[in-house]
């Protein structure tokens, strides 16, 4: 009973913890890795592009353009924003323990989420511009049988590009206020500024979903080893895929470049015998950065994505061929069927996507209000 208690009392302090601020300069080095990064494993046609004036970007090129207008290519920004944590501070499987519930839930995996984008391109973060990021925990569930309980943490992070706030105009003090209330991500205030039914300032919203499992016995991970995975088919036919073989390189590259240093992407010994997992596995967000780039290639000029679900279904790992599918839905438009395969052809991962036209940014003439 004790125990139970416990594990409540740090559940219920999770969604207590105060809001995690972390500022970025979007700067062209990031951007640009994770271009050369990705770039021999997608066609041209997928490769990110920089702005909607120059709608592709060559992997050989060595730097972002000039234009100081570029936009943040969709899904780059999980390699901003990286999480303020010392070595000290990390977990025994590498991770940060930003989000944890405390033993015996010591072994995190990445279960899925959704993004909103803001299809107005006054708020889309720039190449060059200082951006704010603020997480917090939304919610927390324990769910699954006595000793074989797991822990589902929703994380959200709102980001947004600090210079296309409207915090230029009025009195110093009303400036700071406006400020304030952006920073701290005060909803009510917000919400009485840009509305409930819009992404209001915000560039991106992102929910994450993390599940947390208990330590497994040596044991259980040899017993894992040696289990046969189902295998669920698609029921569609993409209009349009990819397939591609991730390597330990890419896998490494994209540890680095997110700050993230989770031994199931990079120490395959451990994976195997700890975790129970065949091969090391690749990243959930690496998957959601390819899915996205895949699916850019199929919206039609002067549209984006505003909305992506995605859920993650199986593992996929290193060396083992995986398909990305983009499938048009026959009845709506806007809206697009998003899945990967793993090497059998099953579901790995699978996602629905919704598009709208892209508002283009007009610079207004001083004096002018901000919407």
């Amino acid at each position: 009973m004790l125990v139970c208690c416990n594990i409540h009392d740090n559940l219920n302090e999770l969604t207590s913890r105060p809001l995690n601020k972390t500022f970025d300069s979007i700067s062209s080095r990031p951007w640009n890795l994770l271009n050369k990064t990705l770039a021999d494993f997608l066609p041209p046609s997928c490769h990110a592009h920089e702005s909607p004036t120059f709608r592709h970007f060559s992997p050989n090129q060595d730097a972002i353009s000039n234009d100081s207008d570029a936009s943040l290519p969709q899904g780059h920004h999980l390699v901003y924003f990286p999480p303020p944590v010392l070595d000290s501070d990390l977990l025994p499987d590498g991770t940060d323990s930003l989000h944890s519930p405390g033993p015996p839930f010591v072994k995190r995996l990445w279960a899925g989420g959704s993004l909103v984008f803001n299809n107005k391109m006054k708020y889309q973060m720039r190449r060059g511009s200082n951006a704010v990021c603020g997480e917090d925990i939304v919610d927390v569930s324990i769910k699954g049988n006595e000793g074989q309980e797991k822990v589902f943490v929703t994380v959200r992070k709102r980001m947004a590009s600090l210079s296309r706030l409207s915090m230029r105009q009025g009195s110093p003090s009303s400036r700071k206020l406006k400020s304030d209330l952006f920073l701290n991500m005060e909803r009510p205030e917000l919400a009485n500024r840009h509305g409930l039914d819009h992404i209001g300032p915000w560039a991106i919203i992102e929910s994450r979903n993390l599940v947390f499992l208990r330590e497994k016995s040596k044991e259980e991970a040899r017993e894992d080893l040696l289990k046969v995975a189902r295998v669920v088919k698609p029921v569609h036919t993409p209009n349009f895929s990819v397939s591609l073989t991730p390597n330990a390189n890419l896998l490494f590259r994209f540890s680095a470049l997110s700050f993230n240093a989770h031994r199931i992407h990079l120490d395959p010994q451990y994976t195997r015998e700890v975790e129970g997992y065949r091969n090391l596995l690749v990243h959930g967000p690496l998957t959601l950065v390819l899915m996205l780039s895949v699916l850019r290639s199929q919206i039609p000029e002067g549209k984006m994505v505003v909305r992506f679900d995605y859920r993650n279904l199986a593992p996929l790992f290193v060396d083992e061929e995986m398909r990305i599918c983009v499938r048009r839905d026959p009845e709506r438009k806007d809206k697009f069927d998003v899945w990967v395969e793993g090497k059998e052809g099953g579901y790995a991962v699978k996602g629905t996507a919704e598009i709208k036209d892209i508002i283009q940014y007009v610079k207004e003439p001083k004096g002018a209000k901000e919407s």
